[in-house]
């Protein structure tokens, strides 16, 4: 006898309402790709102190100012996990586009998981101008985390309007996600200049 756990799982391909092919993930996985952090960043976020002009004796001002504690390394951390998050949302994506739920269901486990991440803004949160990043960040977290475990109970349970109204949750926390991705890409840059000083 089947449960209906399995059931959930291997039902397989085209058992998905036809609402889900409407969720708009393409544009939240393109902005994954496009926020992938750079070496030149379109701007200077707030922790870094830009090489200042010097008063005419040659001499110039400290290109950052050092960060307190770990906070380069919650960063750095940050930064790790922005790959597998935009391959997990790229999973989910594929997995609509497909009617797959195997696949949705894989890619919500793994998005689901993402609360592991959340010590990190307690070393990051301790340099005020990160603040206001880490707290968008948190709920960007807290809400996927939510969200992906509500998908993963609907697939398993043949749920087919839970399906549909968790991913779509997904979709709206995924958004709060790629909305804080330009900024962690310029902490990021910014940080390899503090792991210099670290050093020093």
């Amino acid at each position: 006898m089947t449960s209906r756990r399995t059931a959930g799982r291997d039902r397989g391909r085209r058992v998905l309402p036809a609402v889900l092919l409407t969720l708009a993930l393409g544009p939240t996985a393109a902005a994954c790709e496009a926020a992938v952090p750079s070496s030149q960043p379109a701007s200077t976020p707030p922790s870094a102190s830009p090489a200042a002009s010097g008063s005419g004796d040659g001499s110039a001002a400290p290109r950052t100012t050092p960060w307190p504690g770990n906070a380069a390394l919650g960063i750095e951390a940050l930064g790790a996990a922005d790959g597998p998050i935009a391959a997990a949302i790229n999973d989910f994506s594929q997995g609509i586009a497909t009617e797959d739920l195997a696949l949705m269901r894989r890619a919500a486990e793994g998005l689901a998981g993402l609360d592991v991440l959340l010590p990190n803004l307690d070393r990051i949160s301790i340099y005020e101008p990160m603040v206001p990043f880490a707290d968008r960040y948190r709920t960007a977290i807290r809400s996927i985390s939510a969200a992906a475990t509500s998908v993963m109970a609907a697939i398993d349970a043949g749920d087919a309007a839970g399906i549909t109204n968790s991913s779509r949750e997904l979709v709206d926390s995924l958004e709060l996600y790629t909305a804080v991705q330009p900024e962690l890409a310029q902490w990021v840059n910014d940080s390899i200049e503090q792991r210099r000083l670290l050093v020093r």
